[in-house]
């Protein structure tokens, strides 16, 4: 009921999700999925503390805090998503963001004390209990980000982390993070039968986002504020709650913990920055291998359940059962590395190969970016993006900006570097990228072609060519304010018709 109304309030809004170069839906798709989701589970929430207020064994004092707490700090970085869906802000602002409401959540006591692995010593962490649980609740975070990629992938991810959340608290006999997971659990699904292929509306960086930090700070807190076994565990392990407490629930997001993991090590390896995109991720890779988004939906379920039930079996002290658990997921992890590229790095020329590339590329379009900031004039500007588009790769492009009430400020300008062959190239190879500045201000779109049979290289410049060309536009509104506009009818037609320059110009 929730994600119909957020899906209408979505296209009436104009926050949608546009197609592009590293995605997968061919037309506009609503956002506010994370608000559908997150507006089930506060009501089901509220459903069960009015339903079992009169259980104290759920809710109690410590119990009732850290559910709000958990909540509270979820929708956080619930809101910073939304800002990032509607105005796409800078990753840094982000990222400081949801470290903020990190430092929430651990200001009230749940993190990290214990640094426990199997078969090694236990460490107490003292004071980098906190920067050791912050790394962790925001790697968890910005991996359930990353895995949202495919209609329905992180959705189903995600239902299937709350499950063993709930299987773990079980366990443990957390009861109020029982009820939450269950909550959420609920929420998910509904969401997710919207979600699935053909998606009809997205989690956005609000539901993808916001989910994560609940998980994990979830799990961080699972087991806390409760008296341990025995009297011996509580005096020999303080401030773990269960033995292997990372361990164990770094398992039960295994899938988006090898995900970021994966694409870390590969973009630190190319040299390009960590926040950068790409399209190597294992749905990316299985995608190459003609499969379908539903089987790589089923498979990223199993590498979610596989390492999840060897924790949950840890827990409950049946540790040759999880290490079958273990063993089935190491051999499908090494073979699917293998067979999917992931083991490439191994190739120490391969990666000498490709690495200048990606550095001289940053290089270059931060220089461009630079050059941006010293433009005294829309001309300038566009100068600018004549040299970066023929660097880069571009065959045409264009520039639109809507003028203000008054019929000023406003820009329409093409160019073409080779007009014979745009429309026909275009037409052929699908490659017209686009951008869009918030609220109908302007818009740029550009006919890219690919160098050549080296996919992911082509992929960053594409990458970085969208982040200039915002920058680009976003310079030609401030410089063209109160000057008169300069508008060229375009004399190339984009075959894909992504801008229309009459609906742009025309005030909402």
């Amino acid at each position: 009921m929730m994600t119909p109304f957020f899906a209408k309030l979505a296209r009436r809004l104009r926050i949608v999700d546009h197609p592009a170069h590293r995605k997968t839906h061919k037309e506009p798709v609503s956002y506010l999925g994370g608000l559908a989701v997150f507006s089930a589970l506060i009501l089901a929430f509220a459903l069960a503390f009015y339903f079992f207020k009169d259980l104290d064994s759920i809710f109690t004092f410590r119990g009732f805090t850290k559910a709000s707490v958990i909540v509270g700090s979820s929708l956080g970085v619930a809101l910073i998503g939304l800002l990032d869906d509607i105005r796409n802000i800078r990753p840094r602002y982000k990222l400081m963001g949801q470290i903020v409401f990190a430092l929430a959540f651990i200001l009230f006591g749940f993190r990290f004390e214990i640094l426990q692995l199997p078969g090694l010593p236990a460490v107490h962490l003292g004071l980098l209990s906190i920067p050791v649980t912050v790394f962790w609740i925001i790697s968890v975070v910005n991996a359930f980000n990353l895995v949202d990629g495919l209609d329905g992938l992180a959705a189903t991810v995600i239902a299937c982390s709350l499950t063993l959340l709930a299987g773990a608290a079980a366990l443990i006999g957390n009861s109020m993070e029982l009820i939450l997971a269950l909550g959420a659990l609920g929420a998910v699904l509904g969401f997710l039968t919207f979600n699935w292929k053909p998606a009809s509306i997205y989690l956005g960086d609000a539901g993808s986002g916001g989910l994560g930090m609940f998980l994990a700070c979830s799990l961080v807190g699972l087991g806390q504020g409760y008296t341990p076994i025995s009297a011996a565990n509580a005096n020999r392990y303080f401030g773990q709650p269960f033995f292997y407490q990372i361990f164990i629930v770094t398992l039960l997001v295994a899938y988006p913990v090898l995900e970021i993991t994966l694409s870390v090590t590969r973009r630190l390896l190319h040299g390009r920055p960590i926040a950068s995109a790409d399209r190597g991720h294992i749905h990316h890779r299985l995608l190459k291998f003609d499969w379908q988004v539903q089987n790589i939906c089923l498979t990223a379920s199993a590498l979610t359940f596989l390492p999840g039930l060897a924790a949950l079996y840890i827990i409950s002290n049946h540790h040759g059962d999880a290490i079958w658990f273990l063993v089935i997921f190491g051999l499908i992890l090494g073979f699917g590395l293998a067979t999917l590229g992931f083991l490439d790095f191994l190739k120490p020329k391969a990666v000498e190969r490709l690495r200048p590339h990606y550095q001289i590329a940053h290089y270059f379009i931060s220089m461009q970016k630079i050059k941006l900031t010293l433009a005294e004039s829309r001309e300038d500007v566009l100068t600018l993006v004549n040299q970066t588009c023929q660097e880069m790769g571009v065959k045409g492009y264009r520039l639109i900006v809507r003028p203000d009430e008054k019929g000023r400020g406003g820009l329409d300008y093409t160019h073409s570097f080779d007009p014979t062959r745009l429309s026909e190239e275009a037409a052929v190879h699908g490659s017209i990228d686009h951008v869009r500045l918030p609220g109908g201000q302007g818009g740029a779109e550009w006919m890219f072609e690919p160098h050549g049979s080296e996919e992911e290289l082509d992929v960053e410049y594409r990458v970085l060519l969208n982040e200039f060309m915002q920058a680009g536009l976003e310079t030609a509104v401030k410089l063209g304010k109160h000057q008169v506009t300069l508008e060229l009818p375009s004399v190339v037609a984009f075959p894909q018709g992504h801008l229309s320059g009459n609906r742009l110009r025309k005030r909402r």
